[in-house]
């Protein structure tokens, strides 16, 4: 049998063609398709490339399809997921099943395949997303980078850009910040970033890279950076206390919490932050590395939804296909 896992992102989007066994047939890998930060034009052409280099590489297994999963940001609003499932429909074969989800299924699913569970993304956007025994499902945030994405690179990245115009005005302390950031963008005064933002078609995917700035000063002993380093930890553990609180109320067993996206690639930095405060409040959970990438998590929910059973190498296989 064989399905479509679709990871859609703020900043890629990538689709697996795989089998229960976890043996991969395509992989391919196209920009953002994220309603919130990208018009559906986009969204349209992304995925035609998307879905056009996946059958060029196995049409067999494309004209085959059982089941698409394709667990996306910004598809919350029923009209947007609506959206994009009238696109995919329009692109796989006739007979296929379409399915459109958050993302947080796709990485929940990374760390658990399957079992209770929360998961906190922190990538270009953030969501901490959750289910319980009973198969109650929550989210907390994850509202979209004009309204609430707490912990995401964005926020990181906005915040490293307001700590240097606070410095820039003598409101704030001095930081490295400042001349990482100006040698980031090649220019030479604070005052130039003002029409690389606002003049961005897509602001976003200008301010997320920032957020790498902000770990390298760290690295380099910034005051600064550590305070915006602990901020954004504490949020996203707030989040997932948040969470905790909802789903598992009564709850005396450890509850997985699956660590997703680019902040994670410090977990140096983020993680020790996050087990304090969860140890604080006395939260009995377990902070755990994903064993497949989240677009594996997309197949792993598409064998679910076509009632097919993962082999037990599926985990080995598929990690050792697809290169992350």
């Amino acid at each position: 049998m064989y399905v479509l896992g679709i990871d859609g992102g703020g900043t890629k989007t990538k689709g697996v063609i795989a089998d229960e066994f976890g043996n991969v047939y395509a992989v391919a890998q196209v920009g953002a398709t994220n309603q919130n930060g990208v018009d559906i034009q986009r969204v349209k052409k992304e995925f035609e490339t998307l879905f056009s280099s996946l059958r060029s590489q196995n049409e067999e297994a494309f004209m085959n399809l059982h089941t698409i999963f394709a667990g996306m940001s910004g598809v919350d609003r029923p009209q947007a997921k609506q959206i994009s499932k009238d696109i995919l429909v329009k692109l796989a074969p006739t007979h296929t099943t379409v399915i459109i989800d958050n993302d947080g299924v796709n990485a929940l699913y990374s760390g658990t395949l399957g079992a209770p569970g929360i998961v906190q993304i922190c990538g270009t956007g953030s969501i901490t997303f959750g289910v319980n025994g009973k198969g109650e499902r929550k989210r907390v945030g994850g509202w979209g980078y004009l309204i609430d994405d707490e912990g995401s690179s964005y926020e990181l990245g906005r915040e490293a850009l307001h700590a240097i115009f606070r410095a820039y005005d003598d409101r704030g302390p001095k930081t490295v910040l400042s001349e990482m950031i100006l040698r980031h963008f090649q220019i030479a005064n604070p005052s130039d970033l003002i029409s690389i933002v606002y003049g961005a078609k897509h602001p976003r995917e200008v301010i997320a890279p920032l957020s790498k700035c902000v770990t390298e000063a760290v690295d380099q002993d910034d005051e600064v950076a550590k305070e915006l380093i602990r901020e954004s930890g504490s949020k996203v553990a707030s989040s997932i206390h948040h969470l905790y609180n909802q789903l598992f109320p009564s709850n005396r067993r450890e509850v997985p919490i699956v660590l997703v996206g680019g902040l994670f690639l410090r977990s140096d930095l983020f993680v020790p932050i996050i087990e304090t405060f969860l140890k604080q409040n006395q939260l009995p959970t377990k902070l755990v590395k994903p064993e497949i990438e989240p677009v594996g998590g997309a197949v792993a929910a598409a064998i679910a939804h076509a009632d097919g059973k993962l082999d037990a190498d599926f985990i080995k296989n598929i990690s050792e296909m697809i290169v992350q």
